[in-house]
């Protein structure tokens, strides 16, 4: 059977829309194990699988089901395809697409605790997150390291100082290994991104000053810095702090490089990192989230809780686990505030095109004056949001014992971390086209940004 499922899984791979890599950048796929969870009709088991990436070993879990026809629900991309067993050929098939196979896997690895119900899936680069019946959700971590997983280590710690992290009630581990974490929630609300979205959308639509925006999102902005600046006032007390350096800053970046930039790109990224080796007022270092965006941060009655730590695909669970500076955090929900409302701006701009050449008797296009209107409301917006979250996340003085001491040196720190997600951004738009290799052009502009003033 190892045979024959390595052979699928070339192909099944790439088609997964947790799995982080196209399939030409696979070059070896090995079983590793398999290990049975159910022993009827779906059977269910585990499967780790050791998947050469551009040249680098990645360990990577897989759950799958046997049967002898494939249900009729689960999607056409989840079916590996024909495998031999001891009861004549049979199908295999992501397991967590058969609701009865996601049952059953999620009775065992949730240690029988939470509603076995799958209600549905929500994927992101390496993980997974099952959701349950009666509130309850299983975050299943695809590429495996060793060591405690940031996601579960973290909200365990924190959740005695802080409401704004959700401790996981049960954890599937196999010796070193974190391999799910089960949590119940609070009702679930809209993410940081949708009603940073609807908020933008609602003052493209009025065209108002963004203050007379009824879905202005200052005072909720606000509340997610200090929520925030509690995560992380109670991370230095719990982990403790360090001065931060210049240098090990560097090469965490360095490090991070996406493996989709050709030489010249990452040595033109990496010389722009190098310049925090000789800076000196950079704050400290503190056990951060690590991938913090605008969909990690969920609305609930007294705040918001934020999830996925250290689920960067971008980054080793090595690094994840190591102190970073805070501003690495701000710089996620920053970047998301931006991207929030280019993507708004765009809609609009490509609505407003669509509208004028669907129509029988076209009006005029939208002028460029109007077009100068959007652009400037959504940048308006854009600094209300990070001018809340700010002042917010200031508001409460100890977390100024974390940051750079001058406002430039915080504005430089925040710049060098918003690069780096602009470059992600490059390679997911030329990867998303197909490109395999990022040439220095598609980046060479953004190291050249200027830090902007946000404190």
């Amino acid at each position: 059977m190892f045979d024959e499922l390595r052979r699928h899984l070339f192909e099944w791979l790439p088609r997964q829309p947790w799995f982080d890599a196209v399939d030409e950048e696979i070059e070896e796929v090995k079983v590793v194990r398999t290990e049975v969870i159910r022993r009827e009709w779906p059977i269910v088991m585990w499967a780790p699988v050791e998947v050469t990436i551009d040249g680098v070993a990645e360990l990577v879990q897989t759950v799958l089901a046997l049967a002898p026809v494939v249900p009729d629900v689960v999607p056409e991309r989840s079916i590996l395809g024909e495998v031999p067993s001891g009861d004549g050929a049979v199908m295999a098939y992501g397991a967590l697409d058969d609701p009865v196979a996601a049952a059953a896997f999620v009775e065992h690895a949730g240690d029988r605790i939470a509603d076995p119900t799958v209600n549905g899936l929500d994927h992101a680069p390496w993980l997974t997150v099952v959701r349950l019946g009666h509130h309850w959700d299983l975050t299943l971590y695809r590429r495996l390291h060793g060591g405690a997983h940031p996601d579960v280590e973290l909200t365990s710690a924190l959740a005695e100082s802080t409401a704004g992290v959700r401790p996981p009630a049960a954890v599937w581990r196999k010796q070193q290994f974190d391999l799910a974490a089960v949590r119940r929630n609070a009702r679930r609300g809209p993410t940081v991104g949708r009603v940073c979205r609807d908020s933008v959308d609602e003052l493209l639509r009025r065209r108002c000053q963004p203050r007379e925006n009824p879905l202005d999102v200052v005072e909720t902005i606000t509340e997610l810095g200090r929520g925030l600046a509690a995560i992380h006032i109670a991370s230095a007390d719990r982990f403790g702090t360090e001065s931060a350096s210049g240098g090990s800053l560097a090469d965490a970046l360095v490090a991070r490089l996406p493996r989709q930039l050709d030489d010249q790109a990452a040595a033109l990224v990496a010389t722009a990192y190098r310049r925090l080796s000789h800076a000196d007022d950079l704050g400290s270092v503190i056990r951060v989230h690590g991938n913090l965006g605008v969909d990690a941060a969920e609305r609930v009655r007294n705040g918001w809780v934020v999830s996925r730590f250290g689920t960067d695909p971008h980054s080793e669970l090595r690094f994840a686990q190591r102190p970073s500076s805070p501003l690495l955090d701000i710089a996620g929900l920053i970047h998301g505030f931006a991207a929030t409302a280019g993507e708004a701006l765009a809609v609009v701009l490509g609505a407003e095109h669509d509208r004028v050449f669907g129509e029988p008797v076209a009006p005029d296009p939208i002028g460029e004056a109007e077009r100068r209107e959007l652009a400037v409301l959504a940048e308006a917006w854009e600094e209300r949001a990070v001018d809340a979250l700010i002042a917010g996340y200031t508001s409460d003085d100890a977390v100024h014992r974390l940051l750079p001491v001058e406002r430039i040196s915080r504005d430089a720190l925040l710049t060098l971390f918003e690069l780096e997600l602009s470059v992600r951004d490059v390679v997911r738009s030329q990867v998303g086209s197909g490109l395999l290799r990022i040439p220095v052009e598609a980046v060479d502009e953004i190291p050249q940004s200027q830090p902007r003033r946000r404190w």
